[in-house]
């Protein structure tokens, strides 16, 4: 799709005719980065399907708001936080970046007004019983070798 303005509405037109093109493709999941057109318009055409958000864009919408380096251990209780799938464990690491003071108040209010009001889309909780073709975390290889590298 080549185009000067991705509005949800072109987004939407360009998803119906990939829909259209191939009507027996219905995607259970869909793996996208936050770009809320991009989710309006998967949402409209595929209504049935999953629409989760990439860990490697998510941890870097995160990190973009904080200089790792200066808060190292808040960036690994982070990337913990995203990835686990245990439920109490997430919550646990969640109290402990809220509860820090040495977490700046800036980071815990951002990640309580853009991330948990969303969690079903990014949290490993949320991708526990998957079959091997829907246990992807990105939605590019590149990033996902890129991932693997910089982040485990």
């Amino acid at each position: 799709m080549l185009t000067s303005s991705a509005t949800t509405e072109i987004i939407t037109f360009f998803v119906r005719r990939i829909r259209d093109a191939s009507p027996s493709v219905r995607p259970g999941i869909i793996m996208t980065n936050r770009n809320q057109a991009q989710i309006a318009a998967l949402e409209t055409v595929y209504l049935h399907s999953w629409i989760f958000l990439c860990w490697w864009h998510v941890l870097r919408a995160i990190r973009s708001h904080f200089i790792t380096n200066q808060f190292q251990v808040l960036w690994e209780k982070i990337k913990c936080w995203v990835i686990t799938d245990d439920l109490a464990m997430f919550f646990n690491i969640w109290d402990e970046i809220s509860s820090d003071p040495s977490t700046p108040q800036s980071i815990v209010k951002y990640l309580q007004k853009e991330w948990l009001l969303v969690l079903h889309m990014w949290s490993g909780t949320e991708r526990k019983n998957r079959t091997i073709f829907e246990e992807g975390n990105t939605n590019m290889l590149i990033e996902s070798y890129v991932f693997y590298s910089i982040f485990c």
